[in-house]
């Protein structure tokens, strides 16, 4: 069998030219005409036969071509033992390296989009009709909105915020790169950075939006620590300030007016330096710069001490304390210092919001593989509203700035039990008392 296309287009030839020479040697005889009629036949259906094979091979080259081009990546060829297995050839190298090329897009494409995705940043691609094209996985939990809700809509329909359309339409037409920061529901704040992306296709502007919530939080709680320093700070220096015009005054001559002034004045500079005191132990709790000592310690025996301090004051004011502890306590790792006057600004507290009469119970007992202490009073109690706020630094309930003090010892509490590793909490009933929680973790 004649298996190759220049073999079969051979064969016709030199047929064609038998078929010539016979003619001529027969000189157009009969017999040189039946060898033509014969002949020329036969090698027209070679040619054809030649011709056809090679459009069923292009046939075939083309099909693999097209399923390449739709995808098909994997498509090969077998070559013939012809001159077209040349062909084929160059068709499965090209199909192995396009195949490759795709694959190293591909995983490049799947590294850019896993780090986008990794990304804690919103970010949101849109085209130069302010289409969404790209939203990676962060923005479904700042934007509220998934990915696949946003691609395709405008970018309006996401954040109808003006100075963010305003930011687009800079990049867009001037090119320009800005930065705001948008208010949304429930007091989150984002900021919105917006940057034409030069040659990125389908992609137009980028925008990146962070976070500013926790940001504006400290913010405000800075500049209302501020605002609450110097409130606290103020009314004992007008209460100074005006016992020492008194007294200049005249009322310096006479000595009862005068001692109750100088009295007045000693109790407003104690209450100052208590204030003080106490904010430097909050600010070097917070800092970390606290030394705390982390000695195995009895936390019935830290109790005790605590409780054994404010029993005189506790008396002065007609309250009974009631001290109770469980058995089999596990140890603590801390230091006692601190502990300690952490307790006794729990009893303190329960004390000075205690009637006449009252009682405060003191209880120790294990609790989920820690120490549970306890304080409670049979006290006026705590407003629902003000409960959640009150190991606030300076928070204050009108009962308790009727009653004095700093608004800092229950903060103390809470940062000396996180500073262990624990934590508090507290319940009340309005006109029945209060519990403060103390837990500490065991060795």
């Amino acid at each position: 069998m004649l298996r190759s296309y220049r073999s079969r287009m051979t064969a016709s030839f030199i047929v064609a030219t038998v078929a010539a020479f016979l003619a001529l040697g027969f000189g157009w005889s009969t017999e040189g005409a039946v060898v033509v009629l014969v002949l020329v036949p036969i090698s027209v259906s070679l040619g054809a036969w030649a011709g056809a094979a090679i459009r069923g091979e292009a046939r075939i080259l083309a099909g693999a071509a097209r399923e390449v081009a739709q995808g098909e990546l994997t498509t090969r060829l077998d070559p013939p033992g012809d001159e077209m297995g040349l062909a084929y050839d160059e068709f499965n190298r090209m199909a192995a390296r396009l195949e490759g090329r795709v694959a190293e897009a591909s995983q490049e494409r799947n590294r850019l989009m896993a780090a986008l995705n990794s990304s804690q940043d919103a970010i949101v691609a849109v085209d130069t009709e302010n289409n969404v094209t790209f939203a990676n996985a962060a923005v479904e939990g700042l934007l509220d909105r998934k990915p696949e809700e946003m691609i395709g809509n405008p970018f309006v329909f996401t954040m109808p915020d003006p100075a963010a359309i305003e930011g687009l339409r800079a990049s867009r037409e001037r090119g320009e790169a800005t930065s705001h920061v948008i208010e949304r529901p429930n007091r989150r704040f984002l900021r919105a950075i917006i940057t034409p992306i030069v040659g990125g296709g389908a992609w137009s502007t980028l925008v990146v939006f962070h976070d500013l919530t926790d940001v504006k939080r400290v913010e405000t709680v800075r500049r209302d620590f501020v605002a609450n320093v110097s409130h606290e700070l103020r009314t004992p220096l007008a209460a100074i300030k005006s016992v020492l015009e008194t007294l200049e005054g005249g009322a310096l001559e006479d000595r009862d007016v005068a001692v109750d002034f100088l009295a007045r004045a000693d109790a407003e500079v104690e209450r100052l330096v208590q204030m003080v005191e106490e904010l430097l132990e909050l600010s070097r709790i917070e800092s970390g710069e606290v030394p705390l000592t982390h000695d195995v310690l009895d936390p019935a025996a830290v109790v005790e001490l605590a409780a054994g301090r404010m029993r005189a004051p506790a008396e002065r004011a007609g309250l009974r304390i009631e001290l109770s502890s469980g058995n089999g306590l596990p140890r603590v790792m801390g230091d006692r210092a601190s502990l300690e006057r952490a307790i006794v600004n729990l009893i303190e507290n329960a004390i000075k919001f205690t009637p006449e009469g009252g009682r405060i119970d003191i209880r120790t007992r294990s609790d989920n593989g820690g120490v549970l202490i306890e304080v409670a009073d049979t006290g006026v109690g705590i407003e629902p509203a003000d409960l959640p706020r009150v190991f606030e630094r300076f928070f204050k309930a009108d009962r308790a700035r009727r009653a004095g003090g700093t608004g800092l010892g229950l903060a103390l509490v809470k940062h000396t039990a996180e500073a262990h590793g624990g934590r508090v909490e507290a319940e009340s009933t309005l006109g029945e008392g209060s519990c403060f929680r103390m837990w500490l973790p065991g060795r």
